[in-house]
């Protein structure tokens, strides 16, 4: 389990744990891409960040991580504001926050291990060995069988869960993830919001926050969604579907409908066939 606060106390399920509020996002000096009041990222939950392209997912989601300074508003970890001259410092942040990019993070030559033993920079007198917290880590995302292997001799899906094995190596109380099933089969695209659900039950982390394309996925495995397209509405996954709202943000796509039971979209006029109108005979 994760280091508890600072009082020692493990927050109750729906404490706040990240709060932003009254931000405006914008990169450099260019126009501002994201608006929001209020959202925040309780213990006990999965959050889904979903929505079309442009909407703004990965760039709220850098801003939650302390990678990318609001142009207006508050964000705090925690109760502490991760911007500003009473911020954070980097190493206390990383000790609450890890942050699962699609970047590179670590040299092609370095092998899986070595990547996953940065994760305890921030952590050099954890309450476990180095050993122990990166054997674990590599175990919790299935990465143990490429442990030896070069970074730059993975596939894209096997890198993915060797990022996310350091993150886990952190330690931190708060996992933020951005596309993390992108390059992943199907098979383990379930298997990782299922392992991120089972790393908050078994006290590993306290929160997941992700950004996701997979929208069957959020629906199916996250506690609440948050909607990102220039603004952000949040609700469980049961009210979005009878609200309709997620229809309306892919709204371009006028020939296409959102299915309520699948959590994907399908031709409006092929009733629920996903194939719509494309010919799959050979």
């Amino acid at each position: 389990m994760s280091d508890s606060a600072s009082d020692g106390k493990i927050p109750e399920q729906g404490t706040e744990l990240l709060k932003l509020q009254d931000v405006e996002l914008a990169y450099r000096r260019g126009p501002v891409v994201l608006r929001l009041q209020t959202e925040s990222i309780r213990a006990g939950e999965v959050l889904a960040l979903v929505g079309p392209n442009g909407g703004g997912k990965t760039t709220l989601l850098r801003c939650a991580a302390g990678l990318l300074k609001p142009q207006t508003g508050t964000v705090r970890l925690h109760g502490r504001p991760l911007y500003g001259k009473a911020a954070m410092a980097r190493d206390e942040r990383a000790r609450h926050l890890a942050v699962v990019l699609t970047d590179p993070v670590a040299p092609a030559y370095l092998k899986v291990r070595e990547v996953v033993e940065l994760g305890r920079i921030s952590r050099p007198s954890g309450r476990k060995t180095r050993e122990n917290a990166v054997e674990q880590a590599l175990e919790l995302s299935g990465a143990v069988a490429i442990a030896d292997r070069q970074l730059g001799s993975l596939s894209d899906g096997e890198r993915q869960r060797v990022m996310l094995a350091r993150a886990l190596a952190q330690e931190p109380r708060l996992l933020v993830l951005d596309e993390p099933a992108a390059h992943l089969d199907p098979p383990h695209q379930t298997s990782l919001f299922l392992l991120l659900r089972s790393l908050i039950r078994d006290g590993v982390i306290e929160a997941a926050a992700v950004a996701t394309h997979h929208l069957h996925l959020a629906l199916h495995f996250s506690d609440r969604l948050m909607l990102v397209n220039g603004k952000t509405q949040s609700a469980t996954p049961a009210a979005f579907m009878q609200s309709g709202e997620l229809g309306i943000a892919f709204a371009e796509h006028q020939n296409l409908r959102l299915d309520p039971e699948k959590g994907w979209f399908v031709p409006v006029d092929q009733g629920s066939n996903p194939a719509g109108d494309f010919d799959t005979r050979r």
